[in-house]
């Protein structure tokens, strides 16, 4: 009910009963919110100085919103699948914070006391990083082979099979992280693979980006239509 009444999907009047909210949103969105959600639940028990999972939360269902709007304006059809893939993206750094909270917290120190990326670190410190860590875990649960190439290459898209849904997820990525909108236990903004966005075709002014009265909150407008989100 909350998320058909956002403003992404921009409807004008109050939605108030559960099924209009289903049509409003679709079956497949549905599903695919339900299993993300129910996918991030499972390491609810990762320390708070550690991690804190509400902020983790917010940045990767920014994420996931983000990733959908981008495929939108590419045209894609069933993006369900996008904001799946936005909202695990960083589906490995809870594997790691939870099953490796020594070594999860000696890379966080290490990424602020280096000033490096935290991604390099973990490859760096651990000999891989959150996106391998992940992949294993999607393969494992015999999720879609497309969730798993999204998910693993979010940093590099352009070495995925498929470059055009990886750079997607990796755009939005990047996008959240400079917002500040929520955070993984990253504290700088991923560098943007080029080659990826040059072969995307999406133009820099389909984004307005602005900052709104409250400091705290960003808006940001794709021009898809009227989807919008705060």
């Amino acid at each position: 009910m909350k998320i058909a009444n956002s403003p992404f999907y921009g409807f004008p009047s109050k939605i108030d009963k559960i099924s209009l909210a289903v049509t409003l949103i679709g079956t497949r969105e549905i599903s695919g919110l339900a299993l993300g959600l129910s996918v991030l639940s499972t390491f609810d028990k990762i320390p708070q100085k550690l991690l804190d999972m509400f902020s983790f939360l917010k940045h990767s269902v920014a994420c996931g919103i983000l990733t959908r709007m981008l495929a939108s304006h590419k045209g894609i059809s069933q993006t369900e699948q996008f904001f799946v893939s936005g909202l695990l993206h960083d589906l490995g750094r809870l594997i790691l914070y939870c099953n490796f909270p020594e070594d999860s917290r000696n890379t966080l120190n290490l990424s602020r006391t280096t000033n490096n990326l935290l991604y390099e670190v973990e490859r760096d410190y651990l000999g891989c990083n959150h996106s391998h860590v992940a992949k294993l875990l999607i393969k494992q649960w015999k999720l879609p082979i497309s969730l798993e190439n999204n998910v693993f290459y979010h940093h590099n898209p352009s070495e995925a099979p498929q470059p055009v849904p990886a750079t997607l997820v990796h755009l939005a990525d990047i996008i959240t992280n400079g917002l500040g909108i929520g955070t993984s236990g990253e504290r700088f903004v991923p560098p943007l693979d080029t080659e990826a966005w040059d072969s995307l075709g999406l133009s820099p002014t389909c984004f307005d980006i602005r900052q709104a009265s409250d400091s705290s909150v960003f808006c940001i407008r794709i021009h898809v239509g009227k989807l919008e989100t705060p």
